[in-house]
């Protein structure tokens, strides 16, 4: 019988575990575990997932005007189809790199490099760099340009701990030397799951040297979710980006402080605030966060306090108090989120805040809070396992169908197929 023959045709099919035909004759598939699986072999969906990210930025890449616009070479910055203003594009480049050389690193490691956007902008402040990415495309520019103490080799985030890194880095940086820096910023949304997310981030606090910080930027708020979605919705030529149809990965900072607290090693936490000016999607849903990995660092005795226990003029009061030492601040609404009468935005606070020491920080329980802490982190304290995204198995819902549709298609051509519902 047909509809037993292609049912088994479906069953046999290297990516599916499992399949069971409903009373309305479609086929429910389940992916075979192996498909989904960071060390499976040969990847199956999730190469599939890796492979799709890639070919996306290098035709990014390729159509940007590169040799012809400065820092042309921000593909995948927004997620919008609005082109960012170039005052948009330098403040970001600006708050990335003093993010970056804030604690003055030496020997950078870069996964997710792109085309070398910030290596042009932090060459000059730092002694030797490694860059990184699934792009050629990207890669050749780099090399290209033959800058010395500086190399780039096509590799992706999971590739952290594999030869040709391992090589490149002791080209560069010198036999037995450990990257002092690594940076994963703009790329962690490309990731397909947690399970990447958690494997990616244990090798590089496992890289780092002591003292040294892992720092992950641009990342997208699982807790903002449905309220940047709610955003897109409301402007159609917002919701037309380049990259709006690909899954992407939302992470809540509690589940990177909870990787962060099951290291082998003691690691800090800061939660960083988008503080660029503007009403925009990277000021409102997006997040930095910085590891300090086996920091020797004081304890600092801090004041506590929430910011309606702040008098008078509050940002004023900020700044008076953040001049007399270190001090926490919390519960401060953040305006672009927020609509309380005593909110602000991360931006007006970082303005009161330079040259103490202190930062912006996002609250871990609530995204649409502020907080003003030390810079140098917390040890983290997660009490349960955070909620999780994971992009890779709403890929394979759609994509998975796309493919088995196809072979059977070539299998029994002329057939009437069922609708094939995948579970991941």
């Amino acid at each position: 019988m047909l509809e037993d023959a292609i049912t088994s045709a479906v069953a046999g099919h290297a990516w599916v575990g499992s399949v069971r035909r409903a009373p309305s004759g479609a086929l429910i598939v389940r992916p075979s575990p192996d498909t989904m699986l960071l060390n499976g072999q040969p990847w199956a969906l999730l190469g599939e997932y890796v492979e799709n990210w890639t070919n996306l930025y290098d035709w990014a890449f390729r159509a940007a005007d590169l040799d012809e616009v400065a820092d042309a070479d921000i593909a995948g910055l927004t997620s919008t189809n609005r082109k960012l203003p170039e005052s948009c594009v330098r403040e970001w480049v600006d708050d990335t790199v003093a993010l970056i050389i804030e604690s003055r690193p030496r020997r950078l490691l870069e996964l997710g490099c792109g085309t070398g956007l910030l290596l042009r902008h932090l060459y000059d402040s730092i002694g030797c760099y490694v860059g990184a990415d699934v792009s050629r495309y990207a890669v050749d520019r780099i090399r290209s340009a033959r800058l010395p103490r500086a190399h780039a080799v096509i590799a992706g985030a999971h590739d952290i701990g594999s030869r040709q890194i391992k090589r490149a880095m002791s080209d560069v940086m010198g036999a037995g030397q450990r990257p002092d820096c690594v940076l994963i910023n703009g790329v962690a949304h490309c990731f397909p799951s947690t399970e990447y997310l958690a494997s990616v981030l244990s090798r590089a606090i496992d890289l780092v040297e002591d003292g040294g910080r892992v720092i992950l930027g641009d990342l997208r708020h699982l807790g903002l979710r449905d309220e940047y979605l709610d955003w897109l919705a409301l402007d159609e030529e917002l919701g037309s980006g380049r990259f709006h149809d690909e899954e992407e990965l939302f992470v809540d900072p509690r589940l990177i402080s909870y990787f962060a607290e099951i290291a082998d090693r003691e690691v800090k936490v800061s939660v960083r605030a988008k503080c660029m000016s503007g009403d925009i999607e990277i000021t409102r849903y997006r997040y930095d966060m910085v590891l300090y990995v086996d920091a020797k660092t004081e304890k600092l005795t801090t004041r506590e306090m929430r910011w309606e226990d702040l008098s008078g003029d509050r940002l004023e009061t900020l700044s008076l108090l953040a001049k007399a030492g270190p001090v926490v601040v919390t519960e401060i609404p953040n305006a672009l989120l927020d609509s309380h009468p005593d909110s602000v935005t991360a931006n007006a606070l970082s303005a009161v805040l330079k040259g103490t020491g202190l930062v912006v920080a996002m609250s871990h329980e609530t995204p649409t809070r502020l907080e003003v802490r030390p810079a140098g982190g917390d040890i983290p304290n997660t009490r349960a396992m955070p909620p999780q995204d994971e992009p890779l198995k709403r890929f394979a819902a759609r994509r998975l169908p796309e493919l088995l549709r196809g072979y059977l298609a070539e299998t029994f051509p002329g057939a009437r197929l069922p609708e094939i519902i995948v579970y991941p």
